[in-house]
């Protein structure tokens, strides 16, 4: 009776653990930046939408020379954001949501239309933040 008890006490913990780490790497923004910076993983969003931010996962080249930042993502909710961005400053703390310390959020326009803008997200200690502070302008 007794290895039976811990037979099914060993299994649940384990379960709890499995799915402590599932949950734990689920809520961690996925960030991957090249040795230079100047391509990323990081999360965009349509600004000014009226609706609460939907942060996407989408792959950033950032085009020194151009000063403009490349943007792809997967599946239907990025086609949006795909497209060049140019980088025209910090957005304000009210259109961010949350004040994360961890966290550098840029404000973007469409190269082609200044009138949709988008938001960028990405962890301060990436490589890339640097590259993108120099395209910020003065």
């Amino acid at each position: 009776m007794s290895e039976q008890v811990i037979n099914v006490a060993s299994s649940l913990a384990f379960i709890a653990a499995l799915s402590a780490l599932i949950w734990w790497l689920r809520s961690r923004a996925n960030h991957w930046s090249s040795e230079d910076g100047t391509r990323c993983i990081c999360q965009m969003t349509l600004a000014l939408t009226g609706a609460s931010p939907k942060w996407i996962e989408v792959r950033i080249v950032i085009d020194t020379k151009h000063a403009v930042v490349l943007c792809k993502s997967r599946g239907k909710r990025g086609r949006a954001l795909h497209g060049s961005w140019n980088i025209i400053g910090v957005p304000h703390e009210s259109h961010v949501g949350g004040n994360d310390s961890s966290i550098r959020t840029y404000a973007l326009c469409r190269a082609s239309d200044n009138d949709v803008l988008a938001m960028l997200r990405i962890p301060l200690h990436s490589r890339s933040v640097s590259v993108l502070d120099a395209l910020l302008p003065r």
